[in-house]
């Protein structure tokens, strides 16, 4: 088909009083025609007709509603301007200035909160979201009305005000994958577009739909919306928002789930209304009684208020399934950088490159980030200590199963990131003639170790500045009287124990079928990871061995050399 053609075609659609789908086999040809042909792209895009008649058309569903027969040639018409806007910016352009995008919005919005599994609105959200990447693609003006329609600024009353939090939650693998790429596309090298999502609840919606559904998704196979879920939050930890993140979660949102099932149009939006006007919901108002406002000053809301603060405060005390989520993407980050920095030790130690100081990495994480996680470190491990001091019933007792799952999957997840952040591969400068000779002439000398990165300084700093080692040195105190040990029990204590040596031997009079009991099965490993993380801290620092030292920390460090009567010879 012709672009005149194409162009009588959608006048005819944009006038006509009825839908018409007989046409809807051209349409589709022209899509089809547009993926593979560029020339064709520029030359049908250069049409200004082209664009107003597209915009009649939306127009019409918009303010008619969404009509189950036009649903297959809507996605057509997607595809035509996803195909269209596909490396031509001067397209991009004309479907902007034609208000393409915030039409293609309120379309999906529809379709969104209508499609009830069918296979055919499915598509078309597919097309529509996939449109909206191609319009906005390289395209920063694009970008910023757009991004700013999704999360501050809605094209309607009528459109539903979280609809990238409602695309990410539906059950289909191309759905939420393409809204997740656009929502990178958006946030990728612009801090403006990225603080967008931490100023509004829109946005602070969308992370913590993300976040959920990155954990729904990861045990599944070939879910590659896994992978970018992964990537849009480690470009966000990458840029220092990890702080602001953590907060995000710790509320995510206090909407019902009937409150928000119904905020698109309003409930009642396509019931006709009766003659008198009065037994049918106005849609107008409905969405606007279910808004939420952030800031109350009344005063009579006072005492509801703190009580239900309490209740968040009560519920603040134990990590979030969200926030183990978020624990996985940065320690996996840190962990790939220490990886990544281990490989060239050992490429610099066999001598297959040379030492360039110059294309050193930096950190894994910036030193606000460093600060943040020290913090929570240090809350989590007061609430840890808590704990351990209320195990001595079996059973699960006053803790739940899911807030003690979390909470030990988070403090075994920081304690992981701890433990590569204060672990530097500097190993030796080697004597033998070849590339490192040269490399570290007048600035190394040879046989002594290799100097450490600032950037580790400064992160070893703040590390023990925030309170490490002594939170860390405390849990492992109480959690070597809390937690049983995995060894053959003792007998009996010696009559010449010292009060010091009883406190510290306490968990080896225990027997071993406790530790598959209640809360302490919740626990496995953290001993161990917080013998690693001290050890790695006091490696080459005499201020960290004296804290240590001043923690009464020797002795319960001591305490966890044992020997396993099961393996004698390890």
């Amino acid at each position: 088909m012709s672009t005149e053609l194409l162009i009588a075609l959608l006048q005819d659609l944009a006038k006509s009083s009825t839908i018409n789908t007989s046409r809807n086999h051209d349409l589709d040809a022209v899509a089809k025609r547009l993926q593979v042909d560029e020339d064709f792209r520029v030359e049908l895009g250069s049409h200004d007709d082209l664009w107003t008649n597209l915009a009649l058309i939306f127009n019409k569903v918009v303010k008619d509603g969404l009509d189950p027969e036009q649903v297959e040639q809507l996605m057509f018409l997607f595809r035509i301007i996803r195909n269209s806007a596909a490396g031509v910016s001067e397209n991009q352009d004309r479907a902007r200035d034609s208000n393409q995008l915030k039409l293609i919005q309120e379309i999906i919005s529809q379709a969104a909160h209508t499609h009830y599994g069918n296979v055919a609105y499915i598509m078309m959200l597919r097309a529509g979201v996939q449109a909206l990447s191609n319009l906005v693609t390289s395209n920063d003006i694009s970008k910023n009305q757009m991004w700013k329609s999704f999360l501050a600024e809605a094209p309607s009353p009528s459109c539903d005000q979280y609809l990238l939090s409602t695309l990410s939650a539906i059950e289909d693998e191309t759905v939420v994958l393409g809204t997740v790429m656009l929502c990178y596309n958006c946030i990728f090298e612009s801090r403006e577009r990225s603080d967008l999502l931490f100023s509004t609840s829109a946005g602070k919606k969308l992370l913590t739909q993300l976040i959920s559904e990155s954990h729904a998704t990861s045990g599944k196979e070939e879910r590659k919306s896994f992978e970018m879920i992964f990537t849009f939050f480690d470009h966000l930890i990458s840029r220092d928002y990890f702080p602001q993140l953590f907060e995000v979660l710790m509320n995510p949102g206090v909407e019902s789930e009937e409150e928000y099932s119904i905020r698109y149009h309003g409930e009642g939006f396509h019931d006709k209304k009766t003659e008198q006007g009065k037994d049918d919901v106005d849609p107008l108002p409905k969405v606007q009684e279910l808004k939420i406002e952030e800031i109350h000053d009344e005063e009579g809301d006072y005492s509801s208020k703190a009580k239900m603060e309490g209740k968040k405060n009560e519920k603040r005390q134990y990590l979030s399934a969200e926030h183990v989520v978020l624990f996985k993407v940065i320690d996996s980050r840190i962990y790939c950088h220490h990886d990544l920095q281990q490989k060239r030790h050992r490429e610099r130690h066999n001598q297959t490159v040379a030492r360039d100081s110059s294309s050193e990495d930096g950190p894994a994480i910036s030193l606000d980030t460093v600060r943040c996680l020290t913090e929570i470190f240090v809350r989590v491990s007061v609430l840890t200590i808590e704990i351990f001091k209320t195990l001595e019933q079996p059973g699960i007792g006053q803790h739940g199963v899911e807030d003690l799952a979390n909470l030990s999957s988070g403090l075994i997840l920081l304690l992981g990131c701890f433990a590569h952040l204060s672990l530097y591969e500097d190993g030796f400068i080697v004597k033998e003639q070849g590339l490192l000779e040269g490399d570290v002439e007048d600035l190394e000398t040879p046989g002594k170790p290799l100097p450490i990165p600032e950037w580790f300084k400064a992160q070893h700093k703040e590390m023990i500045n925030g309170g490490l080692i002594e939170s860390a040195i405390e849990l492992l105190r109480q959690a070597d009287k809390g937690l049983v040990r995995v060894t053959k029990p003792v007998a009996a204590m010696p009559s010449t124990a010292t009060p010091e040596m009883a406190a510290n031997t306490e968990s080896t009079l225990l027997s071993n079928t406790s530790t598959e009991q209640g809360q302490q099965s919740f626990f496995f490993g953290v001993k161990r990871d917080i013998v690693r993380l001290v050890g790695n801290l006091a490696y080459r620092s005499r201020h960290v061995q004296d804290l240590i030292r001043q923690c009464n920390g020797l002795i319960v460090m001591l305490s966890q050399c044992n020997i396993d009567d099961a393996n004698p010879s390890e």
